[in-house]
Protein backbone atom coordinates (compact mmCIF):
# COMPACT_ATOMS: atom_id res chain seq x y z
CA UNK A 1 0.00 0.00 0.00
CA UNK A 2 1.25 3.24 -1.17
CA UNK A 3 2.05 5.63 1.86
CA UNK A 4 0.41 9.15 1.70
CA UNK A 5 2.64 12.18 1.12
CA UNK A 6 2.59 14.88 4.05
CA UNK A 7 2.30 18.13 4.16
CA UNK A 8 5.45 19.48 3.93
CA UNK A 9 6.14 16.80 0.90
CA UNK A 10 2.92 18.56 -0.64
CA UNK A 11 4.05 21.92 -0.35
CA UNK A 12 7.34 21.49 -1.76
CA UNK A 13 5.47 20.08 -4.97
CA UNK A 14 3.51 23.06 -5.30
CA UNK A 15 6.59 25.47 -5.02
CA UNK A 16 8.30 23.38 -7.55
CA UNK A 17 5.28 23.44 -10.14
CA UNK A 18 4.92 26.96 -9.87
CA UNK A 19 8.37 27.54 -10.59
CA UNK A 20 7.85 26.17 -13.83
CA UNK A 21 5.42 28.18 -14.85
CA UNK A 22 6.22 30.83 -18.18
CA UNK A 23 4.17 33.34 -16.73
CA UNK A 24 4.32 35.83 -14.08
CA UNK A 25 1.89 35.49 -11.54
CA UNK A 26 0.87 36.99 -8.28
CA UNK A 27 -1.09 34.96 -5.29
CA UNK A 28 -4.78 35.69 -4.75
CA UNK A 29 -5.61 32.87 -1.99
CA UNK A 30 -2.87 31.00 0.03
CA UNK A 31 -3.70 27.57 2.02
CA UNK A 32 -0.25 26.05 2.00
CA UNK A 33 -0.27 26.02 5.36
CA UNK A 34 -2.87 23.91 6.12
CA UNK A 35 -3.20 20.04 6.63
CA UNK A 36 -3.74 20.23 2.72
CA UNK A 37 -2.17 22.79 1.06
CA UNK A 38 -3.30 24.60 -1.78
CA UNK A 39 -3.07 28.03 -3.61
CA UNK A 40 -4.33 29.79 -6.01
CA UNK A 41 -3.14 32.25 -8.78
CA UNK A 42 -3.28 34.74 -10.90
CA UNK A 43 -1.55 35.60 -14.15
CA UNK A 44 -2.53 37.91 -17.30
CA UNK A 45 -4.70 35.00 -18.84
CA UNK A 46 -5.49 32.62 -16.23
CA UNK A 47 -6.60 31.69 -13.10
CA UNK A 48 -4.97 28.81 -11.68
CA UNK A 49 -5.68 26.22 -8.16
CA UNK A 50 -2.60 24.13 -7.00
CA UNK A 51 -3.45 21.46 -4.89
CA UNK A 52 -1.83 17.93 -4.66
CA UNK A 53 -3.37 14.23 -4.76
CA UNK A 54 -2.74 12.05 -1.90
CA UNK A 55 0.29 10.91 -3.60
CA UNK A 56 2.10 14.02 -3.76
CA UNK A 57 1.46 15.01 -7.20
CA UNK A 58 0.67 18.14 -8.58
CA UNK A 59 -3.26 18.87 -9.67
CA UNK A 60 -3.48 21.86 -11.64
CA UNK A 61 -6.48 23.57 -12.23
CA UNK A 62 -7.55 26.77 -14.27
CA UNK A 63 -9.47 28.73 -16.22
CA UNK A 64 -9.05 31.54 -18.33
CA UNK A 65 -9.88 35.26 -17.24
CA UNK A 66 -11.85 37.45 -19.86
CA UNK A 67 -11.00 38.30 -22.60
CA UNK A 68 -7.61 36.24 -22.58
CA UNK A 69 -8.74 33.30 -25.27
CA UNK A 70 -10.03 29.82 -24.85
CA UNK A 71 -8.33 27.08 -22.20
CA UNK A 72 -8.07 25.24 -25.66
CA UNK A 73 -5.35 27.67 -26.76
CA UNK A 74 -4.09 27.94 -24.11
CA UNK A 75 -3.25 24.17 -23.86
CA UNK A 76 -1.44 23.97 -27.02
CA UNK A 77 0.46 26.83 -26.54
CA UNK A 78 1.87 25.34 -23.20
CA UNK A 79 2.19 21.63 -25.26
CA UNK A 80 4.34 23.51 -27.35
CA UNK A 81 6.28 25.68 -24.83
CA UNK A 82 7.24 22.47 -22.72
CA UNK A 83 8.51 20.62 -25.94
CA UNK A 84 10.82 23.33 -27.00
CA UNK A 85 12.06 23.70 -23.48
CA UNK A 86 12.61 20.06 -22.81
CA UNK A 87 14.30 19.86 -26.09
CA UNK A 88 16.69 22.86 -25.25
CA UNK A 89 17.78 20.84 -21.90
CA UNK A 90 18.70 17.66 -23.93
CA UNK A 91 20.63 19.60 -26.56
CA UNK A 92 21.45 22.61 -25.87
CA UNK A 93 21.97 22.89 -22.23
CA UNK A 94 24.03 26.04 -20.96
CA UNK A 95 23.38 28.20 -24.26
CA UNK A 96 22.91 31.45 -24.40
CA UNK A 97 18.90 32.22 -24.88
CA UNK A 98 18.38 35.36 -26.21
CA UNK A 99 14.60 35.12 -27.07
CA UNK A 100 12.11 32.92 -24.83
CA UNK A 101 8.48 33.71 -26.11
CA UNK A 102 5.63 31.51 -25.15
CA UNK A 103 2.95 33.25 -26.51
CA UNK A 104 4.82 32.72 -29.73
CA UNK A 105 5.53 29.25 -29.14
CA UNK A 106 9.80 29.49 -30.17
CA UNK A 107 13.09 29.60 -28.42
CA UNK A 108 16.16 31.44 -29.93
CA UNK A 109 19.53 30.54 -28.65
CA UNK A 110 22.86 32.05 -29.40
CA UNK A 111 26.25 29.74 -30.23
CA UNK A 112 29.59 30.53 -31.28
CA UNK A 113 29.02 30.71 -34.82
CA UNK A 114 25.55 29.86 -35.30
CA UNK A 115 21.64 30.88 -33.85
CA UNK A 116 18.68 28.69 -33.84
CA UNK A 117 15.63 28.88 -33.34
CA UNK A 118 13.54 26.31 -32.08
CA UNK A 119 9.93 26.12 -33.11
CA UNK A 120 7.33 23.51 -32.14
CA UNK A 121 5.28 21.10 -35.35
CA UNK A 122 2.05 20.42 -33.45
CA UNK A 123 1.10 18.19 -36.06
CA UNK A 124 3.61 16.04 -35.81
CA UNK A 125 4.39 16.44 -31.90
CA UNK A 126 8.03 17.53 -32.78
CA UNK A 127 10.52 20.47 -32.35
CA UNK A 128 12.12 21.88 -35.82
CA UNK A 129 15.32 23.75 -35.63
CA UNK A 130 16.17 26.56 -38.00
CA UNK A 131 19.79 27.85 -38.08
CA UNK A 132 21.36 31.22 -39.04
CA UNK A 133 25.03 32.07 -39.08
CA UNK A 134 26.18 34.51 -37.35
CA UNK A 135 28.27 37.27 -38.61
CA UNK A 136 32.33 37.50 -37.57
CA UNK A 137 32.70 40.64 -35.12
CA UNK A 138 34.25 43.54 -36.84
CA UNK A 139 37.69 44.14 -35.87
CA UNK A 140 39.32 47.50 -34.18
CA UNK A 141 41.51 48.62 -37.09
CA UNK A 142 43.98 51.89 -35.94
CA UNK A 143 45.09 53.37 -38.87
CA UNK A 144 48.90 55.24 -38.88
CA UNK A 145 50.61 57.79 -40.52
CA UNK A 146 51.35 55.19 -43.33
CA UNK A 147 48.09 54.06 -44.28
CA UNK A 148 46.72 57.84 -45.19
CA UNK A 149 45.92 58.25 -49.51
CA UNK A 150 48.88 59.95 -51.02
CA UNK A 151 47.74 63.49 -52.88
CA UNK A 152 48.25 63.58 -56.53
CA UNK A 153 50.65 66.07 -57.83
CA UNK A 154 47.90 68.31 -59.09
CA UNK A 155 46.20 68.32 -55.50
CA UNK A 156 49.67 69.75 -54.24
CA UNK A 157 50.40 71.94 -56.22
CA UNK A 158 46.73 73.44 -55.86
CA UNK A 159 47.14 73.18 -52.35
CA UNK A 160 50.85 75.36 -52.51
CA UNK A 161 50.69 79.35 -52.60
CA UNK A 162 51.67 81.19 -55.92
CA UNK A 163 54.55 83.17 -55.25
CA UNK A 164 56.01 85.76 -57.66
CA UNK A 165 58.96 86.03 -56.29
CA UNK A 166 60.92 83.18 -54.37
CA UNK A 167 63.91 83.84 -51.77
CA UNK A 168 66.71 81.30 -51.50
CA UNK A 169 66.74 80.09 -48.26
CA UNK A 170 70.80 80.53 -46.56
CA UNK A 171 73.18 77.76 -47.38
CA UNK A 172 74.10 75.36 -44.03
CA UNK A 173 77.00 73.34 -44.21
CA UNK A 174 76.80 69.54 -43.33
CA UNK A 175 77.66 70.02 -39.75
CA UNK A 176 75.47 72.76 -39.05
CA UNK A 177 71.98 70.85 -40.85
CA UNK A 178 72.90 67.90 -38.99
CA UNK A 179 72.48 69.58 -35.60
CA UNK A 180 69.41 71.07 -36.63
CA UNK A 181 67.54 68.11 -37.66
CA UNK A 182 64.71 66.72 -35.52
CA UNK A 183 63.64 63.51 -35.68
CA UNK A 184 59.75 62.59 -35.76
CA UNK A 185 58.88 59.79 -34.28
CA UNK A 186 56.04 57.43 -36.09
CA UNK A 187 53.60 54.83 -34.17
CA UNK A 188 56.39 51.93 -35.54
CA UNK A 189 58.93 53.41 -33.81
CA UNK A 190 56.83 53.48 -30.42
CA UNK A 191 57.73 50.91 -27.85
CA UNK A 192 55.19 49.26 -25.03
CA UNK A 193 55.22 47.38 -22.24
CA UNK A 194 54.17 43.67 -23.09
CA UNK A 195 51.16 42.47 -21.59
CA UNK A 196 50.88 39.09 -19.98
CA UNK A 197 48.03 36.61 -20.80
CA UNK A 198 45.29 37.75 -18.72
CA UNK A 199 45.62 41.29 -18.30
CA UNK A 200 42.39 43.06 -18.18
CA UNK A 201 42.60 46.07 -20.36
CA UNK A 202 39.78 48.61 -21.57
CA UNK A 203 39.40 49.59 -24.74
CA UNK A 204 39.03 53.38 -25.51
CA UNK A 205 37.18 53.72 -28.40
CA UNK A 206 34.00 51.88 -26.73
CA UNK A 207 35.12 51.77 -23.21
CA UNK A 208 34.28 48.06 -23.43
CA UNK A 209 36.86 45.52 -21.53
CA UNK A 210 38.98 42.51 -23.09
CA UNK A 211 41.44 39.60 -21.90
CA UNK A 212 44.86 39.73 -23.34
CA UNK A 213 45.56 36.80 -24.95
CA UNK A 214 48.74 37.38 -26.89
CA UNK A 215 50.78 40.78 -26.55
CA UNK A 216 52.90 41.47 -30.01
CA UNK A 217 53.61 44.91 -29.46
CA UNK A 218 51.39 47.09 -31.50
CA UNK A 219 48.87 44.65 -32.10
CA UNK A 220 46.77 42.83 -29.29
CA UNK A 221 45.01 39.63 -29.59
CA UNK A 222 42.16 39.70 -26.81
CA UNK A 223 39.76 37.77 -25.97
CA UNK A 224 35.60 38.73 -25.64
CA UNK A 225 32.82 36.56 -24.31
CA UNK A 226 30.33 38.15 -26.72
CA UNK A 227 32.75 37.87 -29.67
CA UNK A 228 35.57 35.65 -29.35
CA UNK A 229 39.13 36.29 -30.17
CA UNK A 230 39.68 39.96 -31.77
CA UNK A 231 42.84 41.68 -32.75
CA UNK A 232 43.45 45.33 -31.48
CA UNK A 233 45.87 48.15 -31.81
CA UNK A 234 47.87 48.73 -28.53
CA UNK A 235 47.48 52.46 -29.27
CA UNK A 236 43.95 52.07 -28.72
CA UNK A 237 43.90 50.13 -25.18
CA UNK A 238 44.82 51.07 -22.00
CA UNK A 239 45.11 48.75 -18.51
CA UNK A 240 41.64 48.53 -16.58
CA UNK A 241 40.88 50.22 -13.78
Amino acid sequence: MTREAGSAAKRRQIANHMDSFPEEFEVIEDELGSGEPSIKLQTKTRIISLSCDERGKVVEDFTMRPGAGSKEDFLKKQEAYNAISQYYNDYYTGAKIVKKSFEEGLLKIELETRTVTLTYDAANKSVEEKDRARRAPKEFQQMSLFDLPKKSKSAEKADKPENKESVAAPAQDKDSAKKNSVKIATPRDKKYDRWSDGTIVKNICNNKEYKVKKDEGNIIEVFDSEHGYLIMARADLVLSD
